[in-house]
C-alpha cells in the first residue's frame, strides 16, 4: 500500500484511500468495471450537526456545523449530514474537529478550524467537578506529520491526570508532571500509525491549567497562553512563550521588529520525539477578586499581541456577550474577521473566590 499526498489539497493522510478526507476529491481512478450509475434518486443526508455542549469530568464536545452549513464545494446550503460530507456533491464539507465547543460548569471552551487550514490542528480539554475546573490547550506543529493526533494526544494525557488534583496539591508541580506526560505520549506516536512520524515527528504545544477554589496552577510548554483577566485592574499574562521573538526581546531586540521578524513564531519548546527533555515552566495565583483565567492559542493572540488590547477585547466580548461560552464563541468569530490564517481555540473560567 502506497502513501501518497493528495493532488488536489496535499493532504498527508491518504495511504490507501480511494477519496481524500480533506477535500473529497479522488484519489484513484474508479475501476472500468464499476462505473458510476446514472439515475435514480439523489443521496439523502441527514439533518445538519448543532452544538453540544458538555459538562462535567469529560471533554466530550460535539460538532457543529458552523460555516459548514453552505457546502464549501458546491455552495449547496443545508445538505450536510452529520458525517460532514455534502448530500449534494457527496465531498467532504467539514471534519468534526473542525469546529467543537464545550461547557463545564461556568466555564466554556471553543475551538475552529479558521479560514486558511485545511484542518483543525489545536485540540482542547475543559472539564469540572463542581468548583474544581481543569483545562488544556493544544496547538498542533503544522511543519510536523500528524499534528492533530499530537494535540490531541496531548490533551487526553493531561486532561486525565489533572482531574485527580486536588487545593494543597502543589498544583504548579503536579501540573508540570500531567504536562511532561502529555509530551511522553506525543513522543510515543512515533513509532505508531504511518511510518512518515519517522521523519517528521508529531509535535504540539501545550498550556494547561487547574482551578481549584482561589488556588490557580499552571503550566505550559510553547506559545500557548494562559491570561489573568480580573474583574477589575491589569490583566496578567501568565506564561512567557517558548518563541524566536521571546527570545529576542529578551536578549535586547526591539519587540516590534522582532514580531515582524519572518521568524517570530518558530517555537523554541514542544512536545514531540524530536523535543529533547521536556522542561516545564509552570506558575500559580492566587485570586484574591472575581476575575476570567483564560486560555488560547495563538490563532486569537496573534491578533492581539498587546496585553492590553487583550483584556479590552476579552472584556468587551463577555460584556456583549453575557456569557464564556458566548464570549467564546464571539472571539473565534473575531479571530476569522482578523483572516483566521490559523487555527483558534480560546477556554474561559471565571474564578470566583469564595467568602472565607
Amino acid at each position: 500500500m502506497t502513501a501518497a499526498d493528495c493532488p488536489s489539497c496535499a493532504d498527508e493522510r491518504t495511504a490507501g484511500a480511494a477519496f481524500c478526507e480533506a477535500c473529497g476529491n479522488r484519489l484513484t481512478e474508479p475501476p472500468a468495471a464499476a462505473p458510476v450509475p446514472t439515475g435514480g434518486p439523489a443521496p439523502t443526508a441527514g439533518p445538519a450537526p448543532t452544538a453540544a455542549d458538555s459538562a462535567g469530568p469529560t471533554a466530550g464536545p460535539g460538532p457543529v456545523a458552523g460555516s459548514a452549513r453552505v457546502c464549501l464545494s458546491c455552495g449547496t446550503e443545508g445538505e450536510i449530514g452529520a458525517d460532514g460530507y455534502c448530500g449534494n456533491c457527496g465531498m467532504l464539507a467539514f471534519r468534526p474537529r473542525d469546529h467543537l465547543e464545550t461547557e463545564a460548569g461556568a466555564a466554556a471552551a471553543v475551538t475552529d478550524r479558521g479560514l486558511r487550514h485545511h484542518r483543525n490542528e489545536d485540540a482542547m480539554w475543559l472539564a469540572a467537578r463542581g468548583p474544581d475546573v481543569d483545562v488544556v490547550v493544544c496547538d498542533g506543529v503544522s511543519s510536523s506529520f500528524d499534528p492533530d493526533v499530537a494535540s490531541q494526544t496531548a490533551v487526553d494525557t493531561a486532561g486525565l491526570l489533572l482531574a485527580v488534583l486536588k487545593a494543597g496539591d502543589e498544583l504548579p508541580e503536579r501540573i508540570g508532571e500531567a504536562v511532561v506526560a502529555a509530551g511522553a505520549a506525543v513522543a510515543e506516536l512515533v513509532g505508531n500509525g504511518d511510518p512518515r512520524r519517522a521523519t517528521s515527528n508529531p509535535a504540539c504545544t501545550i498550556v494547561a491549567a487547574c482551578v481549584r477554589g482561589c488556588e490557580v496552577g499552571y503550566a505550559w510548554v510553547g506559545d500557548s497562553r494562559a491570561y489573568w483577566l480580573p474583574a477589575d485592574g491589569e490583566i496578567v499574562e501568565l506564561t512567557v512563550d517558548d518563541s524566536w521573538a521571546t527570545q529576542a526581546i529578551s536578549m535586547g531586540a526591539d519587540p516590534q521588529r522582532a514580531w515582524n521578524d519572518p521568524k517570530a513564531h518558530a517555537i523554541t519548546a514542544w512536545l514531540g520525539a524530536d523535543a529533547g527533555t521536556i522542561a516545564p515552566r509552570i506558575g500559580e495565583l492566587t485570586a484574591t477578586t472575581a476575575g476570567q483565567l483564560v486560555l488560547c492559542s495563538d490563532g486569537l493572540w496573534n491578533y492581539l499581541t498587546e496585553s492590553h488590547g487583550f483584556a479590552e477585547t476579552v472584556r468587551s466580548h463577555l460584556h456583549q456577550a453575557g456569557s464564556p461560552l458566548g464570549a467564546a464563541r464571539s472571539l473565534v468569530a473575531f479571530a476569522n474577521g482578523e483572516g483566521g490564517a490559523d487555527n483558534i481555540t480560546v477556554a474561559i473560567v471565571p474564578v470566583v473566590p469564595t467568602a472565607s
